[in-house]
Order: C-alpha cells, then sequence, then structure tokens
C-alpha cells in the first residue's frame, strides 16, 4: 500500500465510475498533448493516455515515480517528472497544452495563480478541487465568497463547474466535498501589458483591504473622478466590482 503524505494533502481517486465520467466530460482526443498535474499511482493517467498522443506527468512525491514509470513501462510519448508543479517551467512546452488535475487541497489557490500566467498555452483546463475554492472561483459580485481569486480566474478564463464529487471516491477519505471544473482561456480581455499589470494591481490593492470603500483603496493611485465616469460607485467595497468594472478601471488608468 501508498504511504501518503499528509502535508501533500494526498486523496487518491479509486472509483472506477467517476475515472470514467471525468473522461467523458474531458473528451479527449488523439492528436492532443496532455499535462497533468498529480498524477498519483496513474488511475486516471493510464485511460487517458490511450486516447491521445503525448502525456506530460507532474508529481512531486519521489515514491509514487517508481509506481508511475512501471505503469507506463516502455511507451512512448510521455514524460514523468517528479518536481513540485510550482516550480515546474512551462516555458519548456511549445504545443498548445489541456491540463488536468486532482489537486492538493494546501496548494490549489497558488496552482490556480501560475496557470493564469499561461492561459495562452492553454486549450483548456479540467481541475478537481475543494468544492469551496470552486465555489470561490464562480462566485458573483455582492457575494461574501466573491473575491481576488474569482475575479482573477474570471477575467482569464471562462469557467463551467460540471459536477460535485463525493468523499468516499478518495482514499484517503477527505473531510470536505469537492467538485470538477472546466476552464476555456479567453483570448484576451488586455489592451496590453501594461493594462494587465494595472489590473492585477488594482485587484488585490482593493481586496487586501475588502473592508473598506475603493474610494479610499484608490486614493493614491487615481483621480476619483475616473470612477464616476465610469459609473462606478466610489463608496462601494471591492466585493461589488465587477470583473469588466475591474478591467475599466483599470484601463482608464
Amino acid at each position: 500500500m501508498i504511504q501518503l503524505k499528509k502535508r501533500l494533502g494526498q486523496h487518491f481517486l479509486h472509483d472506477k465510475n467517476i475515472i470514467n465520467k471525468i473522461l467523458k466530460h474531458v473528451k479527449p482526443e488523439k492528436n492532443q498533448h496532455f499535462l497533468e498535474i498529480g498524477p498519483g499511482n496513474g488511475i486516471l493517467s493510464k485511460p487517458l493516455y490511450n486516447k491521445i498522443k503525448s502525456l506530460i506527468l507532474i508529481e512531486k512525491d519521489k515514491k509514487l515515480i517508481p509506481i508511475l514509470d512501471q505503469v507506463f513501462y516502455n511507451q512512448k510519448n510521455i514524460n514523468i517528472y517528479n518536481k513540485d508543479i510550482l516550480k515546474y517551467n512551462f516555458e519548456n512546452i511549445s504545443k498548445k497544452i489541456r491540463i488536468i488535475g486532482n489537486l492538493p487541497y494546501n496548494i490549489s489557490t497558488e496552482i490556480l495563480f501560475k496557470i493564469l500566467n499561461i492561459s495562452e498555452k492553454i486549450i483548456d483546463v479540467h481541475f478537481m478541487l475543494q468544492k469551496e475554492v470552486v465555489d470561490r472561483i464562480i462566485a458573483k459580485p455582492n457575494s461574501k465568497i466573491y473575491g481576488r481569486l474569482s475575479v482573477m480566474c474570471q477575467v482569464y478564463f471562462n469557467i463551467e463547474k460540471l459536477f460535485e464529487i463525493s468523499p468516499n471516491v478518495f482514499y484517503p477519505k477527505p473531510k470536505v466535498q469537492s467538485a470538477y471544473i472546466k476552464m476555456i482561456p479567453y483570448q484576451t480581455r488586455f489592451h496590453n501589458n501594461k493594462h494587465e499589470k494595472m489590473f492585477y494591481d488594482i485587484v488585490k490593492t482593493t481586496f487586501e483591504s475588502r473592508r473598506k470603500m475603493i474610494k479610499s483603496t484608490l486614493k493614491d493611485k487615481m483621480d476619483l473622478k475616473i470612477l464616476e465616469k465610469l459609473n462606478i460607485n466610489p463608496n462601494q467595497r471591492p466585493e461589488k466590482i465587477s470583473v469588466d468594472d475591474f478591467l475599466n478601471i483599470s484601463k482608464a488608468l
């Protein structure tokens, strides 16, 4: 039996019905290139590999690498890396890829922010995440859970929650519900790099003080008359500001 590492947040799928459901939603094709984050023992990797052109596996736990090597012994067009995904250099990838993964709960937000930075290399993303994280990602303005993660994910991706997953399909059984999510990158919503950097800055600044009105957090960055010209109430808090409004604010600056 595989000895799991609690610090890595490992929970392995063992339900073949869920594997089949995931593959049905992903719809892999023979000419496509995939990257899987945290393949574990390869329970999803193997049936996926049989349907596609090439596969990259990024697994942090070195004890799982011999298992994956055995699963894919003598197979072509597969690369297995014992590496932390947060340190993986996506610049090495020259082809457009599809990304899948059962993300560790403890670093899922960090992984999502890393993925944002390479959206131009991605066809789509299918992630299994803690349901609470998924709810934050897809949250809309005027919600208590709408925040920086919501805004940043939604500005880069069209996002769809596909289905929820019971703790019973994992070993060990997690204490939380999971959900499966699909993310398709937009071509671009920024006019240039300066606009993009300003957007990051404005979103980060306002949500770091999310209890304050935006006229307080943005007063050192802009003439507040700009907000009035954009029909944005300066007395609102950031959780009431839409993604489009953040785009317009950062464009004006």
